[in-house]
């Protein structure tokens, strides 16, 4: 994919539901692979348990994905980094889980909004189930760290909603260091194809929807139902 300029990628908006509702399900049937498949040396750090009783100890993601985390990878580590991951695959039960959790809440706060607007609010902090990029094997969130595995500063850690203004990728109240590591982090990122979600830092996505919007292409992917048995996946 050629490169962009960075103008296109300041002036992007954070994309919400209505965004991608209409956008095409994928359709491939590309198998997922442990994250760390074709890059041993990418770490995988779990920070959530969630997925223990579907997927053990493994961050999955989509065969092209993993290809290209290796590629990143190659490419931090030119610079004496490496990619930390710390979730890929979410089953679509636990995403409806967290999707439903958030709109009891928001439902509970906000009584007298009208059903879409309950489900747009939802969105911007927990993705609609049917448009959701981890449940298609599509998303990653992860962050950069040193070749002895020590994050980088970023400003927040990695689902940190403590403080919301900070964690936008280009929130200008985080450190000049924080914010030039979200850069690279990015341009890493982007430079492989990977669409940034603007209103997390961490979190980056290839082939479902909020990519197919980003780039203007057709999503690869759609939620998918994996789990592991042993060593095999289900």
């Amino acid at each position: 994919m050629a490169r962009l300029s960075s103008e296109f990628f300041t002036t992007r908006r954070v994309l919400e539901y209505d965004d991608l509702a209409t956008v095409p399900a994928g359709q491939s049937a590309e198998s997922l692979l442990d994250v760390r498949t074709f890059d041993s040396t990418i770490i995988a750090r779990h920070t959530q348990t969630d997925m223990t009783p579907y997927t053990g100890n493994a961050i999955l993601v989509r065969e092209t994905v993993a290809q290209k985390l290796s590629l990143v990878n190659q490419a931090a580590k030119a610079r004496g980094l490496r990619l930390c991951i710390v979730y890929g695959y979410r089953h679509p039960d636990i995403q409806r889980q967290y999707y439903d959790q958030r709109l009891r809440m928001l439902r509970k706060a906000h009584p007298y909004i009208t059903e879409s607007a309950l489900i747009r609010i939802t969105h911007a902090f927990t993705a609609v189930p049917s448009v959701a990029g981890h449940p298609a094997g599509a998303a990653v969130d992860l962050t950069l760290v040193s070749q002895a595995g020590q994050s980088l500063q970023m400003g927040t850690r990695i689902s940190d909603f403590s403080n919301p203004v900070k964690i936008p990728t280009f929130s200008t109240q985080v450190s000049k260091g924080a914010r030039a590591n979200r850069i690279l982090l990015h341009d890493l990122l982007v430079d492989e194809g990977f669409a940034p979600f603007y209103g997390e830092w961490w979190h980056f996505s290839f082939g479902d929807r909020e990519w197919a919007v980003f780039y203007n292409q057709s999503a690869r992917y759609d939620e998918v139902d994996v789990r592991i048995k042993g060593d095999n996946l289900l």
